[in-house]
């Protein structure tokens, strides 16, 4: 009976590895060379040929393969030169005490940052915002979008809402002015700010924000949202940010003396 009830195991295991296409158990495959390190960022991919001889299927399913990779974004095709693994442009730190100027990580990396005002108004806080700066309906924020870039290629487009009355003065020319935002707030208004929340999710781009970070409308993205704080506590900047999924990824630091990653209040949503 034992032996009989395991050639049965044996046989299911084996219909449901034939009910797989072949093309998604090679993906597995392609996708090691990837996360294993064979092949690093901004590398060239290995030709349809080469995988076929190497993993011993045909150039028509190691094709599958590849085209279903870089519908994903895990590979991209650069014209007849071939398929690379895309090198990420900017590496995004999340922390849950440190609020990271993008213009010293990007410089500190070697490359250049830039950064485009796409809009700016200083308006009343819906019932939304003001929760979230600790502020009542009316109250005034400045609202501004920016488009930030590496070395002149669009990676994000940011969205913030700051509580006015802790940067008197403000304008949209000062922001136009000075390649780090925060770098600004620190040596006009002594701020020193902290992260204090941060949640990343996925989110589909409509047709403006395509335009603005280089991507197909509808393309899902990297969203990352964050309130940040003044030294005493005060909430200070409401951010949302919408990451090109191909040129920024983002680190992680865990809190120091934290045992897990339970402990630091960084979160991950799924949603379109």
């Amino acid at each position: 009976m034992r032996g009989a009830w395991r050639r049965q195991v044996m046989v299911a295991k084996e219909v449901v590895a034939e009910s797989v296409p072949i093309y998604v158990r090679v993906q597995k495959d392609l996708l090691k060379l990837v996360h294993d390190g064979e092949i690093q960022q901004g590398g060239r991919f290995p030709s349809e040929r080469e995988l076929s001889v190497r993993f011993g299927a045909s150039r028509m399913t190691m094709r599958k393969a590849v085209d279903h990779l870089v519908q994903a974004g895990i590979l991209e095709r650069r014209g007849t030169s071939g398929t690379y693994v895309p090198d990420r442009l900017f590496d995004r730190p999340v922390s849950d005490h440190i609020a990271y100027s993008i213009s010293d990580v990007v410089e500190k990396a070697g490359h250049i940052a830039g950064s485009r005002l796409l809009f700016f108004e200083r308006k009343e806080a819906n019932d939304f915002i003001a929760s979230k700066l600790g502020l009542s309906p009316g109250d005034p924020v400045i609202s501004m979008e920016r488009q930030r870039t590496v070395d002149g290629v669009p990676v994000c487009v940011e969205f913030s809402h700051i509580s006015a009355h802790l940067v008197p003065g403000l304008s949209a020319s000062d922001v136009m002015e000075h390649k780090s935002f925060y770098k600004l707030l620190k040596d006009r208004y002594q701020l020193d700010l902290s992260s204090k929340e941060s949640v990343i999710s996925i989110h589909r781009v409509s047709k403006a924000e395509a335009d603005a970070l280089d991507v197909r409308p509808g393309s899902a993205v990297l969203h990352f949202e964050a309130l940040s704080a003044t030294a005493d506590g005060q909430p200070f900047e409401l951010l949302r940010s919408l990451n090109h999924p191909d040129r920024v990824s983002f680190t992680i630091a865990r809190p120091h003396g934290a045992r897990d990653a339970r402990e630091n209040p960084v979160h991950w949503m799924l949603h379109s």
